[in-house]
């Protein structure tokens, strides 16, 4: 299933804004881009139109979807069984999981790779991932985005059911005669380093994603990234923020902010009154993603950042009393099921 009439035109629109942007040309702006998206999306998504209060003339007032609707409406242009493809929200129990229905992941296939290549550049292109192989699990956006860094017979993953097999991730490593790019969920990283490692091949890079705020286990990404650093010796520890809600991705370092691409803009805002905070002060974080043409191009989120000056994203954590979710929940609910 692809886009057809003036969803194409959107979709041709945001793939030469990606590579004009990445290419360092402007040929057209974010927020005409964004509007248009916006428009064509409350004409066809009840749960968009529904939030409207009076026409939106800028990109910073187009009403963000809260990531909690997800779970329980059809958020979207796509109608339940008409999608191409359905990315689902980690986790097993609770309240629900929530549903990004999509036609086709050709916009969030090329920005996530562009996107990461410019932000990781030369990555290693055999991967070792601490995840559920996205042939069993179709549905998780961090699987599929993973695929797409390398070929398929260049690729091993190593958690079943949300259990880290130990034992095949030491011999993946272990046999590895090259580098690799190791990908990882906080929690399932912190799960395997608890025991004896080796160390990864030199010229290897290591990506941890995920948090562990909020969560039953804690640790703090400091003392997580300093793990990483001593026992696996990676040449290069990048970090990596993205939601099965949005089609693009943040990346950064433990050293420094995260970084969205030019097709992603992020505004932090005051909890209780919704209104912009300025540049440098906390609030709840809202994310304009041009990808996220079969969803809904302003999504709100529960968690708490700062927006800097250079547009990059310092990370605070969940809001207060915020539910656990993300993408290290799975491997958290088979440590708790094991009573680790």
């Amino acid at each position: 299933m692809t886009w057809t009439g003036l969803a194409a035109s959107l979709a041709d629109r945001v793939s030469i804004f990606i590579d004009d942007s990445l290419a360092g040309r402007t040929t057209e702006d974010f927020g005409t881009l964004a509007l248009a998206i916006h428009r064509w999306q409350a004409a066809r998504d009840p749960v968009v139109a529904s939030l409207i209060d009076e026409p939106v003339a800028q990109w910073q007032d187009i009403p963000a979807v809260p990531v909690a609707l997800f779970k329980d409406l059809p958020v979207g242009t796509v109608n339940p069984g008409d999608e191409g493809h359905i990315f689902r929200t980690s986790g097993t129990t609770g309240s629900g999981r929530g549903v990004h229905r999509l036609r086709s992941t050709a916009l969030y296939d090329r920005g996530s790779v562009a996107w990461m290549r410019a932000c990781v550049p030369a990555p290693p292109s055999q991967i070792i991932a601490l995840l559920a192989d996205p042939k069993k699990s179709p549905d998780s956006s961090l699987a599929h985005m993973v695929a797409l860094f390398t070929a398929p017979n260049h690729a091993s993953w190593h958690i079943d059911d949300g259990r880290l097999r130990t034992d095949d991730l030491n011999a993946a490593v272990r046999g590895a005669r090259k580098p690799v790019f190791l990908a990882a969920t906080a929690f399932a990283m912190a799960e395997w380093l608890a025991g004896d490692v080796p160390q990864l091949p030199p010229g290897s890079v290591a990506m941890v994603t995920g948090g562990f705020k909020g969560r039953v286990h804690k640790l703090d990404d400091a003392t997580l990234y300093s793990a990483v650093q001593r026992a696996l010796a990676p040449e290069r520890l990048v970090t990596e923020y993205g939601m099965t809600e949005l089609s693009s991705q943040l990346w950064g370092t433990p050293a420094s902010p995260y970084r969205p691409p030019p097709w992603l803009k992020v505004i932090a805002a005051d909890a209780q009154s919704g209104q912009p905070r300025d540049v440098g002060e906390s609030g709840q974080l809202r994310f304009y993603d041009l990808c996220n043409l079969d969803g809904t191009v302003a999504v709100e989120t529960l968690d708490r950042g700062i927006v800097n000056a250079d547009g990059s994203v310092t990370l605070l954590g969940r809001l207060e009393g915020a539910p656990a979710r993300g993408c290290s929940l799975t491997v958290e609910e088979a440590w708790a099921r094991d009573d680790h």
